[in-house]
């Protein structure tokens, strides 16, 4: 029997935690500000050929000495890699039979497997953490993607719709007993087409969701949705209504978005207890804002965050979740290469080769080994 309801408290019944935005107040920033002083450095080795892994990687978990990461355009398929980089296996489930997928969304371990959610055709598989097929559960309904919940043991996933009655988040007890839904679609609301993969975030203690054009980051547990955090732009704020009018011309919309847009939620955010990371685009400028959730202060950042902790590498942005606490982004072996080349002649030879024996020493070792690859680097940043 399933049980349906839905619960989302009244933000005037919740501790907010406002973000405000302004523009006028960026300024350069650096790693050390926001991370504990140490980067580690992972090089997803490519010796076999099926460890070569296609640029665009749309999810990249760690779970206790593994990483597995998600390619859902290119190969469809999850490719397995120990802590130290080497490759172990892959999950290529490719197919339209039992067992077999066509497409998936995302990825989460529950009680030590994995499961594949957003599947197509509908349902949700589960797989050893080796890579072995182990079950299946299908659904009428359309599910995207979305997590796995231990701190209330429920799945919630999301799923993009244009329905009246409908709504856009489903969420599941681990026995699939009970179903509650939140987020009911309102016509005179935007939404844009997002798949939503973004939406759902961890931090050690907590889950969060957080909706493109919505203002709100929610807090979930038992079932309910508590509005946690308030974007506030002030006079650098999109009107949605704006971005709304041009819903019936696509290319008219894009063109908008991509260069005359200004600040609206994203939903591409990591947060931890003490921290919120978003990145955000005014014009066609990427913005990087940290908000310290401790001292309610908002950081804008503007151009690449300095590396200031070993001086290896400026990210533009940072862009994964690897797990609750562990947040960064990943860079081609030949890409870094020519950047620590550049470095190397920007130095001059007697700078760049202390630099390289002393502070830069990791970063440097870890470039000169995948000089020639492509598959990525993993910078690895511990949030405060």
């Amino acid at each position: 029997m399933l049980i349906v309801s839905c619960k989302q408290e009244n933000p005037s019944e919740s501790n907010l935690e406002i973000v405000s935005v302004d523009l006028s107040k960026s300024r350069i920033g650096k790693l050390s500000e926001f991370f504990e002083p140490q980067i580690e450095y992972i090089w997803l080795e490519d010796h076999e050929d099926d460890a070569q892994l296609n640029a665009g990687l749309q999810q990249i978990l760690f779970h206790q000495n593994r990483i597995y990461t998600l390619d859902i355009f290119g190969c469809k398929c999850i490719q397995i890699f120990d802590k130290s980089g080497k490759y172990l296996s892959k999950i290529n489930a490719y197919g339209e039979g039992p067992g077999q997928y066509l497409d998936f969304d995302a990825a989460a371990i529950v009680d030590g497997e994995l499961a594949l959610l957003g599947v197509y055709p509908r349902k949700i598989m589960w797989f050893s953490l080796d890579g072995d097929f182990l079950r299946e559960l299908s659904f009428r309904d359309r599910v995207g993607p979305g997590v796995y919940s231990e701190h209330d043991e429920r799945y919630y996933m999301y799923t993009s719709n244009r329905e009246p009655g409908k709504y856009f988040v489903k969420s599941f007890d681990k026995l699939f007993q009970d179903t509650l839904n939140y987020f009911p679609y309102n016509p005179e609301n935007l939404y844009g087409e997002f798949s939503g993969r973004d939406y759902f975030q961890k931090s050690q203690k907590n889950l969060y969701f957080g909706m493109t054009y919505l203002d709100t980051v929610y807090q979930v547990g038992k079932g309910n949705f508590v509005p946690k955090l308030v974007f506030d732009f002030g006079k650098y704020a999109q009107d949605l209504e704006e971005i709304k009018k041009l819903d019936d011309s696509p290319m008219e919309s894009l063109d908008y978005i991509n260069y005359r847009a200004k600040l609206y939620f994203l939903s591409r955010y990591l947060i931890s207890e003490k921290q919120l990371y978003t990145i955000l685009i005014y014009e066609k400028k990427i913005i990087n804002v940290f908000f310290d959730r401790e001292q309610l202060k908002t950081h804008v950042i503007k151009d690449r965050i300095r590396d200031d902790i070993d001086g290896g590498y400026d990210p533009y942005i940072i862009i994964y979740s690897f797990e609750p606490g562990k947040v960064g982004l990943k860079v081609p072996g030949r890409d870094l290469y020519k950047e620590l080349m550049e470095k190397k002649e920007a130095m001059g030879n007697t700078e760049f080769d202390d630099w390289t024996k002393n502070k830069g020493r990791n970063f440097t070792n870890m470039v000169l080994a995948a000089k020639d690859s492509e598959n990525p680097v993993l910078m690895v940043y511990t949030q405060k």
